[in-house]
């Protein structure tokens, strides 16, 4: 009897030992899927708690906590830094990042916004393991995607750069994409309409999309309406919205594109009327290398994808147009809007490859290179998470300055440079010190406390502490690298 039970126990328990085999196996693509996305998450949000707490962080991110909070304390989009407004929608028109002071009331901190952040951007690579796996009838081939998204330079360097919201963009826009693919109209819209909110120009992207659906013989509601809102949202917000909470008259991106004219109607016909002169521009060693290691990793596969890939054109040009060279660079945030499309039209190129008997056979080692081309641009142009974990760091150093943070009033007007600013944005009254064309160095006289990085600011910058002790205000704290002083009372 005994024996009996045994192989009665022996067998029960092989039988549920494959069946759990078979489920793993079955289950294991969106199992790895969920393990990746959550330790992404946790790195990236670890990573940049470290970033802030280091003091590696620049006074952009303090801008957009100061709206927020005030937001949440009754002052709508209140910003008070920016040249020619009180208000950030003099700057851009960003809807979707006021919804942030809903979860950020729970803990009114940077630390809130950024791992918010870093929840929300790994969600794009959802869609993408969704198309891939429908494209390419494999949901390996979607795992791989859904890694492709998550280790693409331009995603990471702004999960980790500060709080911007076009990564929201970025995620809702592939969330769109998905919802066009399979017809769901209300979900496409909701999606559509939050990547909208993100910023002014998301409206070229809609836009696109909306002319890609109309190639494709969507119907006009898939065509006709995104071309309409998209479009209508640019003009909304750059010759309504945005002047009307400005106390000047100027356009305000006017200076990232003066050598194209004075104004957009000077500026879009230098380029229609003198292409030669706008090639020379465009063609240089910076923006050309920009180009390389944005598609370089996918191995410029989107170009045989042309409708998906134009979607990114309006974006992509206007980075190859601005003269800061932050916008033609991969590790900043201004390629929000032109890497989703980028992804996707590769790809369906590589599931066009696959579709065609004579090639078929090759997609699989197409998608390997893929993968090792977007590996090896990781450590070519250095991802930031090797940045961060080889930049030296100074304990003491951090120390001092978490010290001077603590010592500032929480209620004054406060002047202070970059790395102080996104520990002190939580004042109605905040300035940039040094300034520059966005921050105007004058308005630093506007605040009466004063907390600065002698570091971060040029001779002339320094100039300005020793006028201010001329001119009767106390050091609270002086030494080599940092200053503090005020005139409050």
């Amino acid at each position: 009897m005994m024996v009996g039970l045994l192989r009665l126990i022996f067998g029960y328990t092989n039988k549920l030992t494959q069946r759990m085999r078979t489920a793993l196996r079955r289950n294991a693509p969106i199992t790895l899927l969920w393990l990746g996305l959550a330790a992404w998450a946790l790195v990236f949000s670890v990573a940049t708690v470290y970033k802030l707490h280091s003091f590696w962080m620049g006074f952009d991110l303090g801008t957009h906590e100061q709206v927020i909070w005030n937001t949440l304390h009754g002052r709508f989009a209140a910003s008070s830094p920016t040249r020619g407004t009180a208000s950030y929608w003099g700057v851009d028109i960003i809807l979707t990042e006021l919804l942030f002071a809903l979860p950020y009331a729970l803990w009114q901190r940077p630390e809130t916004l950024l791992v918010l952040q870093t929840l929300v951007t790994p969600l794009g690579a959802i869609p993408l393991y969704r198309l891939a796996r429908r494209k390419l009838e494999s949901a390996w081939a979607g795992v791989v995607w859904a890694a492709l998204y998550l280790l693409a330079l331009p995603i990471q360097f702004t999960a980790l750069y500060e709080f911007q919201i076009r990564i929201v963009g970025t995620v809702f826009f592939l969330w769109a994409w998905w919802y066009l693919e399979e017809r769901r109209w209300w979900r496409f819209v909701v999606c559509a309409l939050l990547a909208l909110g993100t910023r002014s120009d998301a409206g070229f992207a809609l836009a696109g999309l909306g002319m890609y659906a109309a190639l494709e013989r969507r119907g006009w509601r898939w065509s006709v309406l995104p071309i309409v809102v998209g479009v209508g949202w640019i003009v909304l917000c750059s010759r309504v919205l945005v002047p009307a909470f400005r106390t000047d008259e100027s356009f305000f991106y006017g200076f990232l594109y003066a050598w194209l004219g004075d104004t957009p109607g000077a500026m879009l016909r230098t380029v229609i009327l003198r292409p030669g002169y706008v090639a020379a521009h465009i063609f240089t060693s910076g923006k050309l290398r920009y180009v390389l290691e944005l598609g370089g990793p996918l191995l410029f596969l989107f170009v045989f994808q042309p409708r998906i890939a134009l979607i990114a054109l309006p974006s992509f040009a206007l980075n190859l147009l601005s003269n800061d060279r932050i916008h033609w660079s991969v590790r900043y945030h201004y390629q929000s809007f032109v890497l989703p499309w980028l992804l996707i039209a590769t790809l369906y190129a590589v599931a066009a490859l696959r579709r065609r008997p004579r090639w078929r056979r090759w997609w699989p080692a197409t998608l390997a290179a893929v993968l090792v081309a977007t590996l090896a641009s990781n450590v070519i142009s250095r991802s930031p998470l090797i940045n961060l974990a080889t930049r030296p760091r100074s304990a003491e150093r951090i120390a001092r300055m978490a010290a001077l943070v603590a010592a500032v009033p929480p209620d004054v007007a406060l002047t202070t440079t970059s790395s102080f600013g996104p520990h002190l944005a939580r004042r109605q009254a905040l300035f940039f010190l040094p300034g520059n064309i966005i921050y105007p160095p004058d308005w630093a006289t506007r605040g009466c406390y004063w907390l600065l990085d002698k570091r971060e600011m040029e001779t002339a910058d320094l100039a300005r502490i020793t006028l201010a002790q001329q001119a009767g205000w106390r050091i609270r704290y002086e030494d080599a690298d940092f200053v503090a002083l005020d005139r409050c009372d």
